[in-house]
């Protein structure tokens, strides 16, 4: 009798190292790697409903146009001097690498609107590539918006030292939206193409 509980424990033990041998060689599911330079967010916040003037063919940018594609999102203005353009040239490269079917549709807000209207609005966003839009309202308009994706702006005049009158402080983030239009991350700019690339494939395969 003893024998046989001998045998029953060891081949227990044998059954044991066994299955913890088959789990050890289970691949691990993919984990998401994105840079130092992506914060990711999952189930990220509903932004609140806003509605501003747009260069798309609607003419409209509101909650629903965010809807059913990626969305790259920037805060800025035309006047802007270094910050804005280099971004835009930036995202202009990673659509092109991208490929128009899958990179996110690059959205350009600005929170100048005492300068931009839609039609300097349109010929500034096109000038990077001619897929992206462009969209602008007044403070009140702007609110929803900004406040669901903490971002912020100011505009400073500078004691009259800028030529235009004034410069704007603004966040210079990329916002990554996904298809729900909920905000899936926020890129530290300035970043490289290749890295905006390889970070924007992940994000968008793990959600």
């Amino acid at each position: 009798m003893k024998v046989f509980v001998a045998i029953i424990a060891g081949l227990s033990v044998l059954v044991l190292v066994g299955a913890i041998y088959w789990v050890s060689t289970i691949p691990a599911p993919s984990e998401m790697k994105v840079s130092k330079l992506v914060v990711a967010i999952d189930d990220g916040p509903q932004i609140d409903n806003f509605k501003l003037q747009s260069t798309s063919q609607e003419g409209v940018l509101d909650n629903t146009s965010l809807e059913g594609h990626w969305t790259y999102l920037v805060f800025g203005y035309t006047h802007c001097p270094d910050v804005c353009p280099t971004t835009l040239a930036t995202l202009a490269k990673v659509t092109q690498k991208l490929g128009n079917d899958k990179s996110p549709l690059v959205v350009f807000v600005s929170v100048d609107w005492p300068r931009d209207n839609v039609s300097i609005l349109k010929q500034y966003v096109t000038s990077f590539d001619k897929t992206f839009i462009g969209a602008v309202g007044n403070d009140e308009s702007l609110k929803p918006l900004v406040k669901s994706l903490s971002a912020y702006y100011q505009r400073k005049d500078n004691n009259g030292a800028v030529k235009d009158g004034y410069t704007v402080d603004h966040t210079s983030s990329v916002f990554l939206l996904n298809p729900k239009g909920q905000l899936r991350a926020a890129f530290t700019m300035p970043g490289t193409v290749d890295q905006i690339v390889s970070d924007t494939n992940q994000l968008m395969s793990h959600h």
